[in-house]
């Protein structure tokens, strides 16, 4: 019982997590000297839910992310949506087609998806002609930007890995709480 209870609470959990997260990033690397160190959050979040997560339940969480990811900017309405939710199925086809055996390529595929989450905003800005004074920040704080969420990513994908192992989400731990529900629900048939 207290598994159960345990995995429904870890999506609830999750957000609550990456919400305090923004919080975080959003008041401590907001002035000049501290905002090439500032790390995306949401993105890290993105891609483990890519990762990690049902398709179905990664999207929904994805979508929820970018929501409050949006709350914090004055970006067009949309603009995160439709960059995370990019990442989110491009990190979905590289689970699908790459090898991603240890934390190494894991934070270099983080990397990857920094640049390509960038690049997406920009194209949504130039889509909407209102990318004309972004490009020198983007420029900027392209690099900056990579190596932060790769180096956030380390720690960040080790906790999230720990939090999935307590909360019974890790595809291991679920593996075996399903064959101990069919052991139960075997038991209970020869039983009667």
């Amino acid at each position: 019982m207290n598994r159960m209870i345990l995995r429904w609470l870890n999506a609830p959990v999750f957000i609550f997590l990456v919400m305090v997260g923004v919080a975080i990033q959003t008041s401590l690397f907001n002035s000049y000297p501290f905002n090439y160190l500032q790390p995306d959050i949401v993105l890290i979040a993105v891609f483990w839910c890519a990762q990690r997560r049902k398709f179905t339940e990664g999207g929904i969480l994805t979508l929820i992310l970018a929501e409050i990811a949006e709350a914090h900017t004055a970006a067009p309405q949309g603009l995160f949506l439709i960059s995370y939710m990019t990442v989110f199925l491009l990190a979905r086809l590289a689970t699908r087609y790459l090898v991603i055996s240890n934390l190494s390529s894991l934070v270099m595929l983080t990397m990857a998806a920094s640049v390509v989450w960038k690049a997406t905003y920009m194209l949504v800005l130039y889509l909407l002609g209102v990318s004309s004074n972004q490009w020198r920040h983007l420029i900027v704080l392209l690099l900056p930007g990579a190596v932060m969420a790769g180096v956030t990513a380390i720690w960040v994908y080790r906790w999230l890995e720990q939090f999935d192992r307590l909360t019974f989400k890790d595809p291991k731990n679920q593996s075996l709480f399903e064959d101990e529900l069919r052991l139960e629900g075997d038991e209970a048939e020869g039983g009667i």
